[in-house]
């Protein structure tokens, strides 16, 4: 019967030429035989719908046509409340288009041609996935979210609220990148550490004063910056990088260092891995979600093992 393929689109991405993209991309696809229906999004949250009622009817694929919001929305649909899939045998694809798209980035996605070569291909791989539980000062909870690619707390969710805010009024042509750096040096005029609890895997308990922590099952986030260079999609583990007592200048002379992982020689930078891990603050942190603003802490993140079949 063949692969069922599902593209949800979101038209707000790439400050709207992913429409632009995803007519060349249906060309080619066209050119190449392959049946699919498509659907553009048009509020957030569309998607996680969208792709749920297609894994429900019977659809086989579903590919984000979108940045890591979009892929981040698909992956919500693509899981059920306890984290399962809902169809184990069908697979997410991406077709990348954003202000950030890093995910593509640990896929070692190039082009759209190669993107397309891989979806509408017949490999697939298990990756990793992520719960994030965010949680009131009483500790009830009070959100749940999943995530295929990057949590960050404090600065990175002060970023990614300023580079959001900033899409309607930036001119086009400034990349996602710039975008980032610039939202970076805004929200450095803010930065202030405060004393942060980090428990891993239920046990271990890290004291620091922070301001910038990242739980990352991918490598990228922020237009490009190897924030966890050393994250795998598939081990089961979430890389958690913590900063202790780093200054505003320190962040400031770290950023083209991060850009190649090199921040990680920084003695005020540890990295660590876990399965579980739990944060809380004397104050609270901004928590950036797959490039979103998603709240704030206290947040408990727990890995997914093998959650989502990826068309690789």
């Amino acid at each position: 019967m063949g692969e069922r393929f599902l593209f949800i689109i979101n038209p707000a991405a790439a400050r709207g030429s992913t429409l632009r993209l995803w007519a060349e991309a249906r060309r080619e696809l066209s050119r190449r035989g392959i049946k699919f229906t498509e659907h553009v999004t048009g509020r957030p949250g569309e998607a996680v719908e969208v792709t749920r009622q297609g894994l429900q009817s019977g659809v086989s694929r579903v590919v984000a046509v979108g940045g890591d919001g979009t892929l981040n929305e698909v992956v919500n649909g693509y899981l059920d409340d306890a984290g399962r899939a809902i169809n184990p045998s069908a697979a997410v694809g991406l077709l990348p288009s954003g202000t950030g798209s890093d995910f593509r980035r640990s896929l070692g996605l190039q082009t759209r041609e190669e993107a397309i070569r891989r979806l509408t291909g017949t490999s697939t791989k298990l990756l990793d996935a992520a719960r994030i539980v965010l949680r009131g000062q009483d500790r009830r909870a009070i959100a749940s979210r999943f995530l295929i690619n990057v949590a960050s707390f404090g600065l990175g969710g002060d970023v990614v609220a300023l580079v959001n805010e900033w899409r309607a009024t930036l001119p086009r042509w400034v990349g996602g990148r710039v975008r980032f750096i610039a939202a970076a040096v805004r929200a450095l005029e803010q930065y202030r550490n405060v004393p942060v609890r980090v428990r891993l895997d239920g046990g271990r308990e890290v004291e620091i004063n922070s301001h910038l922590l990242v739980v990352a099952n991918g490598r990228f986030a922020g237009g490009g910056m190897m924030l966890a260079p050393h994250a795998e999609l598939d081990d089961g583990l979430l890389d958690v990088i913590l900063t202790d007592h780093a200054t505003r200048l320190d962040v400031i002379k770290e950023l083209p260092r991060i850009q190649r992982g090199g921040h990680l020689k920084n003695p005020k930078v540890t990295e660590t891995r876990a399965r579980e891990v739990s944060i809380t603050s004397d104050e609270a942190l901004a928590v950036d979600i797959d490039g979103e603003l998603a709240g704030f802490t206290p947040a408990d993140v727990t890995v997914l093992p093998s959650a989502v079949r990826f068309a690789v």
